[in-house]
């Protein structure tokens, strides 16, 4: 699919470009760093007075709290400030879930109060004189004594053709002084979520710590599943196994044909909870896996499924055994899915480590409509891959087909 730029027709770009020095987003821009100028101004001698009292505090006991409060509080207060500013007016939203360190704050306001100057300026300059170039032949027939980029012009005499010129070059860069003013504000933006956002160290923190999180919930939420289908699936149905071969055994003596006919049913149900009880047991750790690899353990998973499922593993070496096991387990789920689900005729499981990333691919005909919702078998693998910094997407429109793709790095 072509993106937007590429669909764009012609007439449209240009009307675009001409109605740009006119467009909300410039004037937003225009706004942002204007807004990001006066609050430079107002906050950057606020800020150095806090961190000139912090470190007087700093020498005199028992002032703990006011320190804090200067050296900790006080940028973050600040901090919410430019993050709305930028939110609202540059459409950048810069999280602050995670703590950016109170010195990368007060830095920030330090920093940003010179580069938004400098850049205001250029902007306003440039607009400035532009603007001075279109009406430069008007002001130089009264002959105004006229300064442009910084030249004394003196008084200028301008022809027809220098008219011309000077109208035709100063609209030229009106609309050049829109990418300008753009460019102004995006790279004060950057600067804002540079230092406002989160820092390396701790968003790694942030992510670990959410992947944790979600490794754990999904163990949890396994262990309920196993535990839910043990006593309210397969519990009752051997009760009733073990009832009904109790019957037959009462009526072996007097009424053996019964009895048959009541153990071939007992047969069947056995056979039926045998292949309920492989479903119960798909998030278990299969000792099959540990001694043979994926291939012999996917082998003996799709052994009596309704649906053809074809096993392609081509690895170059055998991954570690954790990545092996979330590849593992994110096999199982997408077959029992097709299997309980997805009405397929047919299901491909192909596995491949090109590129140092072990990929797990599951593919089925079915009727699609395959989503990851919370609680569910898919949000479930979804977090277990993420535990090891992978990523799981899920393509079902519906009708299908349907893909899930696992990549763990």
């Amino acid at each position: 699919m072509r993106d937007d730029a590429e669909q764009a027709h012609p007439g449209e770009v240009a009307t675009a470009v001409l109605l740009a020095p006119f467009s909300r987003r410039t004037w937003l821009g225009a706004a942002s760093l204007a807004a990001s100028a006066l609050l430079g101004a107002c906050l950057f001698p606020l800020t150095v007075a806090a961190l000139v009292a912090g470190a007087v505090l700093a020498a005199i006991p028992g002032t703990e709290t006011s320190r804090r409060a200067l050296a900790v509080r006080l940028p973050a207060r600040l901090a919410r400030i430019d993050r709305w500013r930028v939110q609202r007016l540059n459409g950048m939203d810069i999280s602050a879930r995670t703590s950016s360190g109170s010195l990368r704050l007060a830095g920030y306001q330090l920093a940003r109060f010179p580069v938004a100057v400098a850049l205001a300026a250029l902007a306003y300059l440039w607009w400035v004189n532009n603007l001075l170039l279109l009406i430069l032949p008007f002001l130089a027939q009264r002959r105004f004594p006229i300064v442009l980029y910084g030249w004394q012009l003196g008084d200028v005499a301008v022809g027809p053709g220098g008219v011309t010129a000077g109208v035709v070059l100063g609209v030229v860069l009106v609309f050049a002084g829109v990418q300008v003013l753009l460019a102004a504000a995006a790279i004060d933006a950057a600067l804002a979520r540079a230092l406002l956002g989160p820092s390396r160290d701790s968003a790694e923190i942030a992510r670990l710590t959410q992947a944790r999180s979600m490794a754990v919930e999904a163990a949890e939420s396994e262990r309920r599943r196993i535990e839910r289908d043990l006593h309210d699936g397969f519990q009752p149905r051997l009760v009733s196994l073990a009832a009904q071969i109790g019957l037959a055994m009462a009526r072996f003596d007097r009424d053996p044909a019964a009895a048959r006919s009541m153990l071939g049913q007992a047969h069947a149900e056995a056979k039926t909870a045998l292949a309920d009880l492989r479903g119960v047991i798909r998030g278990l750790h299969p000792p099959v896996l540990d001694e043979r690899g994926l291939d012999a353990a996917l082998s003996g998973l799709i052994v009596g499924c309704p649906v053809p499922v074809r096993v392609d593993v081509s690895l170059s070496h055998r991954p570690d055994p954790t990545r092996e096991a979330i590849a593992y387990f994110v096999a199982a789920e997408a077959i029992t899915n097709i299997t309980r689900h997805s009405g397929a005729g047919k299901a491909a499981v192909t596995i491949t480590d090109a590129g140092g990333r072990l990929t797990v691919l599951v593919e089925d005909d079915g009727r699609g409509g395959a989503t990851a919702v919370t609680g569910g078998g898919l949000a479930g693998l979804a977090a277990r891959v993420a535990a090891v910094d992978g990523t799981l997407s899920v393509t079902s429109p519906p009708g299908g087909p349907t893909r899930v793709e696992a990549v763990l790095p």
